[in-house]
């Protein structure tokens, strides 16, 4: 009895001074401010944190830390960005448990020398890597792996090769410059473009936040991590089905719940249509890849009167993805090892397609003779780049057209005299070069465009027949089914 009564003591003992050593009055990490807090030996660190992982990268979080430019180079420990380790023991939360957030990182890296993550915009259009969308902390990690600062994690490296990543701009030659620069979206005249060529924008105007998007914003931004993900957990903004800037028929165009890749049908959704006010650029604007695929909602080529462009029953890449939530545009651009790429095939030096990044969500439905390889891709490919050569080459009028005259269309006095057939031959002869994976988004879709547009321009009526010389053209006469011998081909 006696000895369970002084093992009692003993525990209880023990128990007081845990308390007053770790979570005592006298321990609180709030009874100082968190810059005072007394650091401890970095073994200290080690030995409780040795065996822990990165939710990121499922390194060990020490040893990625030891590996670091942090450790080998400047010996920066644990505690100058967490925050000293004497109250913790364990037990309480560290003085900067986020230190991003908390502004650490931005101490010792500044603006100065982070160089191109902040451009100047008083001097060039380059966009910058960080958002003036976000606060000024907090965005480091975003990009980079919070232990090992050295390396970008994977999905980053990809990102940076995009064109949502493309910060480049050479001044006086609009060419070299990216979809991010090319233009100072951050003037008021460029504020409706903002949306999509900024995250400010982008973020304002699906926070609902209406205009101007970059309001005090003077930097050109790349498009970040921030715009679609909510966090460094990479969970994706919810932001609805997408209502587009144009309408059909007096009504706006409402695009079909795709879950994450309503995300991507923001800004390729398209910025018009057959109806918009006649142009000389593509009334879709570039990149209308959602507007392709959800054609019979967006109507985003020049569909000419009396021809029929309803969609086949079969067709089904609208659908991809749409029962588990990611939608077609993610399912198909995002489901391979370098999904922030958003790169779907793989080319070699000469521009051939090689791979299918994604070739697993194509079999999901494509089998047997129906199979979609590489090669086969690239035949499509090809038959529809030749299809849009030929239709230029028409209007030109280097392949005789009905008018025996070239088609000019470079003014908007021109495009609203021009003809219905004229003008709409010019627009779908821009559909290749505006959205060059259409062939692959709504196939006959695109293909019923170009065959009406080459029969207009070759009869000057629609006739349901055209005629491809095979030996000049044979992808395009491969792709249209064009007769051997006579190379006719009929509407599809």
């Amino acid at each position: 009895m006696r000895n369970m009564k002084l093992s009692i003591l003993m525990i209880s003992a023990l128990s007081l001074a845990v308390l007053l050593n770790g979570c005592g009055s006298s321990s609180r990490e709030s009874s100082s401010s968190p810059a005072n807090v007394a650091k401890v030996s970095e073994a200290a660190c080690a030995q409780c944190h040795g065996s822990a992982r990165s939710s990121v990268t499922a390194a060990y979080l020490y040893d990625e830390y030891k590996n670091s430019k942090h450790f080998i180079a400047a010996g920066v420990g644990c505690q100058d960005c967490h925050g000293g380790g004497s109250q913790h023991s364990g037990i309480g939360p560290m003085p900067y448990p986020k230190p991003d957030s908390a502004g650490i990182c931005v101490g010792c890296h500044t603006k100065t020398s982070l160089g191109a993550h902040f451009a100047t915009y008083t001097t060039s259009l380059a966009a910058q890597y960080v958002s003036q969308s976000d606060t000024a902390n907090g965005q480091c990690r975003q990009c980079h792996n919070p232990h090992d600062t050295t390396s970008l994690i994977q999905y980053n490296r990809d990102w940076a090769e995009s064109g949502h990543g493309d910060i480049g701009y050479v001044p006086g030659n609009a060419n070299a410059s990216s979809v991010n620069s090319h233009y100072p979206w951050t003037t008021v005249s460029r504020d409706s473009c903002s949306k999509c060529h900024t995250t400010t924008g982008y973020k304002n105007f699906t926070d609902g936040l209406g205009t101007p998007y970059m309001s005090n914003n003077k930097k050109n931004e790349a498009v970040m991590c921030s715009a679609c993900h909510n966090d460094y957990s990479w969970t994706r903004r919810d932001i609805g089905a997408q209502t587009l800037e144009y309408k059909y028929n007096g009504a706006a165009v409402v695009l079909p719940d795709s879950g994450d890749s309503n995300l991507c049908l923001v800004c390729h959704g398209g910025r018009g249509n057959v109806q918009s006010a006649r142009s000389t650029r593509f009334e879709g604007h570039h990149a209308a890849t959602g507007a392709d695929l959800f054609a019979e909602f967006s109507h985003v080529g020049f569909e000419f009167t009396g021809q029929n462009y309803t969609k086949k029953s079969y067709f089904a890449h609208d659908s991809i993805g749409i029962a588990d939530g990611s939608g077609p545009c993610v399912s198909c651009h995002m489901k391979s090892t370098s999904s922030h790429t958003f790169g779907v095939v793989t080319k070699d030096a000469n521009g051939v397609i090689t791979a299918i990044n994604t070739q697993a969500v194509c079999d999901t439905c494509h089998s047997g003779a129906y199979a979609m390889t590489a090669a086969k891709l690239e035949e499509e490919a090809e038959g529809y780049k030749e299809a849009g050569v030929i239709l230029k080459a028409l209007l030109a009028n280097t392949i005789t057209n009905y008018k025996n005259t070239k088609v000019v269309i470079s003014t908007t006095d021109q495009a609203k005299a021009a003809s219905e057939g004229d003008y709409g031959s010019f627009q779908n002869s821009l559909y290749p070069t505006e959205d060059p994976g259409g062939f692959a988004h709504n196939r006959y879709y695109v293909k019923r465009l170009l065959f009406d547009s080459i029969d207009w321009m070759q009869h000057g009526a629609f006739t349901g027949s055209i005629t491809i010389n095979a030996t000049t053209y044979p992808e395009a006469a491969a792709w249209f089914g064009a007769a051997a011998g006579t190379g006719i081909a009929t509407r599809p």
